[in-house]
């Protein structure tokens, strides 16, 4: 007889499933205790390590539908069979099957961080500042710079001369200038306090310091950084 998997996520899990999807429609659940997700176009990448341990590989396809699925109930039991999960509260359950593995973009492998130039601390506030900055005042573009005595993040508009800009300093300068570009419509971390590792070859790693989830976000191509 095939063993059943019944547990109830964490407030964390579900929370972290509901950003998840904001970088995947789709996600596969690997056996184990750690989530992974991968965005279409392989430029963002995202970790998190959960209370749960999950005996079951399974695929979901819309995680976002499945999630309102959940919704329908309180605090309810997840029940991992074979080719679908049970969701139940009481006298009410929901029975909702799985994806095929094929059909839903997952890593493959880690990603390799190289070492990084430039660390800074980025807290939720400052995060959340930048990012309604760049809603508010349609921003696509978040710029990492230093003149060689300060850090800047600031939001703008590389392709328009005349952008409204939106600044915070979030570091002192190493005695490099640089000038890296994020796309904000990358920035989909889970809101929290950050730690920020920014590597040359192009790549940027935003690990939270509260909860146990890390992304990996590429630098776009014009991105530039010159050695003290």
């Amino acid at each position: 007889m095939e063993k059943v998997n019944q547990m109830k996520l964490s407030d964390n899990t579900l929370k972290l499933l509901n950003n998840f999807s904001t970088i995947n429609s789709g996600i596969t659940v690997k056996s184990g205790n750690e989530l992974t997700t991968v965005s279409a176009m392989k430029n963002i990448f995202a970790k998190a390590v959960v209370d749960e341990t999950f005996d079951k590989e399974h695929s979901i396809y819309d995680l976002s539908e499945y999630l309102g699925a959940v919704s329908l109930f309180d605090t309810p039991d997840f029940v991992f069979n074979g080719e679908s999960v049970n969701v139940v509260e009481g006298d009410n359950s929901v029975t909702y099957y799985y994806a095929d593995p094929q059909m839903v973009i997952s890593p493959q492998k880690d990603i390799t961080m190289p070492d990084p130039e430039i660390t800074f601390d980025l807290d939720d506030d400052v995060l959340n500042a930048l990012l309604k900055a760049s809603s508010v005042l349609s921003l696509p573009d978040m710029v990492l710079s230093s003149d060689g005595t300060t850090v800047q993040l600031t939001v703008k508009d590389k392709k328009n001369a005349t952008s409204n800009v939106y600044s915070r300093t979030v570091a002192q300068g190493n005695g490099s200038t640089f000038e890296m570009f994020l796309r904000m419509e990358n920035i989909k971390v889970l809101s929290g306090n950050y730690t920020v590792f920014v590597s040359s070859k192009g790549i940027a790693h935003f690990t939270n310091r509260d909860l146990a989830v890390e992304y990996f976000i590429a630098l776009e191509p014009d991105s530039t950084y010159n050695e003290s």
